[in-house]
């Protein structure tokens, strides 16, 4: 009688490769003594493996054993585990800060409403004034103003000074359960005592430039991420219009200067510009001029009288100390060939930015916040040794370091950029383009977008 033989399965293949490498290992150890205990207990072993394997079928006296299957490995979720976000209120910013202040720390605030409205972020303001002594007459973002704050994050835009202000205005209940954002700038490399306070309560911080987070990242145990502003500048000018409602020479090729008496004339260095114009263009005659426009001059009378007698006889150094408007301001750098900021130190240097958006070549010092944004490609950097501040000038003390920019090379690039006009034209264009795609509303709104997405902020 033919016996048929079920096909071979993979356990059937595997396990004698199993038993054999299983015996050659034995036959390394020593044999144990047999002993009948020994014996019985193998023999029901047995026994019982082989009772496991059978399966019983109608109509057969022995069934095959079923093969098994081959186990899959564990996979592990690739999905993060959900988290409980211990802060309340609706997905959105409340922006703090000096909304209305005409001055520098204003218009950053300003602008970093522009980039939430750019990426379509939900946000509120609230204007904040204590500790600032600018007017506080820009109402240009005024009706994004709020009362209260109905949004998850707090970003304040107030330096760490003045943040001992914001909790006694808001009170403790304005920051608790709420994600806090401090946006803050600051000059030097070292950051001052009367900064520390400030970060109680937050959670974060946020700078313009990689210069002030490394400052910052020295300092505390927080989250520390430059977060940039985005420059946007509406309208057009009309040059020949706007150089004869300054009073401004109409034919020179003219040199913009720019500081507030607010942030110190000793950091901003204007008397270093008109430095660097007069050795320059010595003769007066040259067909180039300089116009120094001082912002706040009726609130520090001295610093504009101090300047006035730095440029007596010089008829091509031009001071404009009136009060301007914002747009006014952009159209003076507008009329303008090219910005001059031979400062010792920025935390951004807006002013420089606004300048490269509109076309001009920048020279400035190539130390601090602006080197974020400024080359050699797209500007004209200007040496500088690092040196001691060596008098208290504000909240900048002595002990501190900051830039001395060398006159002689800033006064080289200036005239360069007035003898050259293609080359300067050219440098303009691509300081331009550096400015309008890499630091525009819209890049500047996505980063804090990111950011907020990566914390489930959002």
């Amino acid at each position: 009688m033919k016996t048929l033989r079920r096909p071979l399965l993979h356990q059937d293949v595997k396990r004698p490769k199993r038993t054999r490498r299983r015996k050659r290992r034995l036959r390394r150890l020593p044999a144990a003594p047999k002993t009948r205990s020994t014996v019985r207990k193998n023999s029901r072993l047995r026994q019982a493996a082989v009772k496991r394997r059978r399966v019983k079928k109608p109509g057969s006296r022995r069934s095959p054993a079923k093969p098994r299957l081959l186990r899959r490995p564990a996979v592990r979720s690739t999905e993060a585990a959900a988290v409980r976000i211990p802060y309340t209120g609706a997905p959105g910013i409340n922006l703090i800060g000096y909304n209305r202040a005409e001055m520098g720390l204003g218009e950053g605030c300003r602008l970093l409403a522009l980039a939430l409205e750019s990426c379509g972020m939900p946000y509120g303001i609230n204007n904040f004034e204590r500790g600032n002594p600018s007017r506080m007459g820009d109402l240009s973002w005024a009706h994004r103003e709020q009362e209260g704050h109905p949004y998850r994050v707090n970003l304040f835009h107030v330096n760490g000074d003045n943040m001992r202000y914001v909790r006694e205005e808001f009170g403790d209940a304005f920051m608790k359960e709420r994600y806090n954002i401090g946006y803050w700038a600051w000059e030097l490399s070292e950051l001052p005592d009367s900064w520390r306070d400030g970060f109680t309560g937050l959670q974060e911080i946020w700078t313009p430039t990689t210069f002030v987070r490394d400052v910052l990242a020295r300092h505390t145990a927080l989250p520390v991420r430059a977060m940039p502003y985005g420059i946007r500048i509406p309208g057009t000018f009309d040059r020949a219009a706007l150089r004869a409602r300054f009073g401004l020479p109409p034919a020179s090729f003219l040199f913009l200067s720019m500081f507030d008496v607010f942030s110190t004339s000793l950091r901003k260095n204007p008397s270093g510009a008109i430095e660097a114009f007069r050795r320059a263009f010595p003769s007066g005659s040259s067909g180039a001029a300089l116009v120094v426009k001082i912002n706040n001059a009726e609130a520090k009378p001295e610093e504009a009288r101090k300047l006035r007698t730095a440029v007596e006889g010089c008829p091509n150094i031009l001071l404009l100390p009136e009060r301007l408007t914002r747009q006014e301001v952009y159209g003076l750098l507008a009329a303008c060939d090219s910005f001059v900021s031979l400062h010792r130190s920025e935390g951004f240097g807006l002013v420089l930015a606004e300048a490269m958006y509109l076309g001009k070549p920048v020279i400035a010092t190539d130390w601090s916040g602006n080197t974020d944004f400024m080359n050699g490609e797209n500007s004209i950097p200007v040496r500088f040794e690092l040196q001691p501040v060596g008098q208290d000038a504000g909240p900048y003390t002595s002990a501190q370091v900051w830039a001395e920019p060398d006159l002689e090379h800033a006064a080289d690039g200036m005239r360069r950029a007035a003898a050259d006009l293609p080359w300067s034209t050219a440098l303009g264009c691509r300081g331009q383009m550096t400015i309008r795609s890499r630091f525009s509303p819209e890049a500047s709104g996505l980063a804090v977008r990111q950011r907020l997405q990566e914390l489930s902020l959002l």
